[in-house]
């Protein structure tokens, strides 16, 4: 894809041998090169902006599809999202499904958050379908981005602090762009992640059930509240057939009506879970489309509690502010809850 008159305007390029530069598959810089340059830059204290784009669940691509509709996808992002950034910088592979970006158009958080949220909401490289092998599948991304030198000083501290970025926005659930803020994101650690290992979580979980102090009523919603924070979402609910609701979080509203209740059942009719694949817009799902427009939610996932072969009520997890795509692990996660639920009323 980049030429040798793409790159020479550079100076680092100018004695590279450009079969060499650029990624075999995609055709945007190689890993060795795109890092290069970005070390190159900062070498010459030159101002630039570096992000790392990070396909979401793109694994599903691969296992649904075969590896020959995946490097169709990563051809197809990496051709787009070189056509973006145009004259105003380079791309290169990262590995795998990710890539680093790194342009001139601006530093400071306004100009970076701009150019990203073209890059997201208009730029036409994620949040849309992709058609391969005559497959259509629907793509978005997480980024995150950081400038040299407003928030680094030398290379390994840039690369750090974008590292940070896009760890927060994997945590907030994916398809979104952070942009590093130091007062919010310094104290990120993006290998610790003692808070959000499903081993963890079930054992929070367990001791909060088996907590005798409460009433099963106060159990679970001290269960909500804790899968709430610990998942950075919006809300959980537990919504019981007989319209009534436990809620953790803020207490979100869900005004359950007979015509809600319906939408439920429907959706977890076949297994008892409806999560919404990371492959696909789930709002082409015209039911789904319509149950979030009357609730102001933007996604959600959710089970279906059945205690001795009757329909009990729903757990549902929303979101109401990020167009959130939820993990393999969530879903374990909802299920387990789904369980402890069941023996908390069982035992009642």
């Amino acid at each position: 894809m980049y030429t040798k008159k793409d790159l020479e305007k550079y100076d680092y390029f100018k004695n590279v041998n450009i079969d060499y530069a650029n990624d075999s598959l995609t055709g945007v810089l190689s890993r060795t090169y795109i890092l290069g340059f970005a070390r190159h830059l900062v070498e010459k204290n030159q101002e630039f902006m570096m992000g790392i784009l990070d396909i979401d669940n793109f694994k599903l691509v691969n296992d649904n599809y075969g590896h020959k509709v995946g490097d169709g996808c990563l051809q197809l992002l990496a051709t787009n999202l070189a056509n973006f950034v145009g004259e105003d910088g380079l791309v290169g592979r990262f590995g795998g499904d990710e890539f680093i970006v790194i342009c001139f158009n601006g530093t400071t958080y306004d100009e970076v958050r701009s150019y990203v949220d073209r890059m997201f909401n208009i730029g036409g490289i994620v949040r849309k379908k992709y058609n391969v092998e005559n497959i259509s599948f629907y793509v978005t991304a997480t980024i995150g981005c950081a400038s040299f030198p407003k928030d680094a000083s030398n290379y390994d501290d840039l690369f750090l602090t974008v590292d940070k970025a896009l760890y927060r926005g994997k945590t907030k659930g994916r398809n979104c762009f952070i942009v590093y803020v130091d007062a919010k994101h310094k104290n990120i650690m993006v290998n610790r992640r003692e808070q959000s290992t499903l081993t963890n979580m079930f054992n929070r979980i367990s001791e909060l059930q088996n907590d005798n102090k409460y009433t099963v009523e106060e159990r679970i919603k001290n269960i909500l509240n804790y899968i709430t924070m610990a998942l950075q979402i919006s809300e959980s609910s537990i919504l019981f057939a007989d319209k009534s609701t436990i809620s953790g979080g803020d207490g979100y509203d869900c005004k359950i009506d007979d015509k809600c209740l319906k939408i439920f059942e429907q959706l977890t009719i076949n297994d008892n879970l409806f999560i919404p694949s990371g492959l696909y817009n789930h709002l082409s799902n015209e039911k789904v489309a319509k149950f979030v427009k009357e609730k102001n939610i933007i996604t959600f996932m959710v089970s279906r509690i059945v205690i001795s072969k009757k329909i009990f009520g729903y757990i549902i997890l929303f979101e109401n502010k990020i167009s959130r795509i939820w993990q393999e692990k969530e879903a374990l996660l909802l299920l387990y809850l789904n369980k402890i639920i069941e023996l908390l009323y069982q035992e009642k």
